[in-house]
């Protein structure tokens, strides 16, 4: 984990989702691409992230429609990233940090390339020392 870096496991089947969209097209973008976690905005410009559960806790738990509610109204404007030459250590720092478990990726020109998760750092990798390393620096709390 020391060196090994973001892109050998980031899901590089990155979906963005415009921030007008309807949160049922978000639902529908995140089941196609099996994930909870969109970034929003258009092309390389981020305006936020969107996850399953602001849908459902934020949205559907408070009687919106999910037809007609809108990304923006309930997308979190903070993004965290990290870049895709990063070690896996340094993005569990970023993780740990910022208190989120999922990260925009950026290549060296600072454009989207894909989004690196937790729980993708943990089940790709064999070595339970190495898995124990990750759990600690990005919870703060030994495994």
């Amino acid at each position: 984990m020391e060196n090994q870096q973001v892109n050998k496991l980031m899901e590089r089947n990155l979906k963005l989702i415009n921030a007008d969209a309807t949160l049922e097209e978000a639902s529908i973008k995140m089941k196609q691409a099996g994930c909870g976690f969109l970034p929003v905005g258009v092309e390389n410009t981020l305006e936020g992230i969107i996850t399953d559960r602001d849908i459902v806790v934020r949205a559907i738990a408070e009687g919106r429609d999910p037809t007609r509610e809108i990304v923006r109204d309930y997308m979190t404007s903070t993004v965290c990233c990290c870049k895709e030459s990063d070690t896996l250590k340094d993005a569990a720092q970023v993780m740990s940090d910022n208190h989120v478990s999922r990260l925009v990726v950026k290549d060296e020109n600072d454009n989207i390339c894909g989004i690196l998760t937790f729980g993708r750092i943990i089940r790709s990798n064999d070595n339970k020392q190495e898995t124990s390393e990750v759990v600690e620096r990005a919870t703060g709390k030994a495994a």
